[in-house]
């Protein structure tokens, strides 16, 4: 699914550095000898492939993915053109998002309150989210799997 992967998924298992080199970002390598540590595990890079699997499956998503590049097509080729490593990293920020929404919805009024303190809930929905946290909950949820699925298109790993 990504070129150049020696491990599982796409990226190197060590991270990956920018260097300019006749005018180009190229990627290179660095080794875990120094004080890098790989910014994509194993793990995550098998849970990432599963997402993507899974979100290649299912008709709305392709159907979301379709109406996006429909849209607003001159944007994505913009985005196209950032570097992979940028967005692979934006997958796995927003990859470890989803992972920390379990924990933070342990206690779903709880969560409500603390977004809110944060000002990650626009101050329209306030009163509709503190009355029902399970709506906030879908909402984060389905506001998180957008982002990354929007990321996977922008980087080629979904088309």
């Amino acid at each position: 699914l990504f070129p150049g992967r020696k491990g599982q998924f796409g990226v190197p298992k060590v991270p990956a550095t920018l260097s300019e080199q006749n005018g180009e970002q190229n990627l290179g390598e660095e080794t875990f000898g120094g004080s890098h540590q790989g910014f994509l595990s194993d793990q995550d890079a098998a849970n990432m492939e599963a997402i993507l699997q899974e979100a290649m499956k299912d008709v709305e998503t392709m159907a979301m993915i379709t109406k996006m590049k429909e849209e607003n097509p001159q944007h994505t080729e913009e985005l196209r053109k950032l570097p992979q490593i940028e967005i692979i990293g934006a997958m796995k920020e927003t990859l470890d998002n989803m992972k920390l929404i379990e924990y933070l919805f342990k206690d779903k009024e709880k969560a409500v309150r603390e977004m809110e303190r944060e000002g990650m809930i626009e101050k329209a929905h306030i009163k509709k989210y503190r009355k029902n946290p399970e709506l906030l909950e879908q909402d984060t949820r389905r506001g998180l799997y957008f982002q990354f699925i929007s990321l996977a298109v922008v980087g080629g790993f979904m088309e």
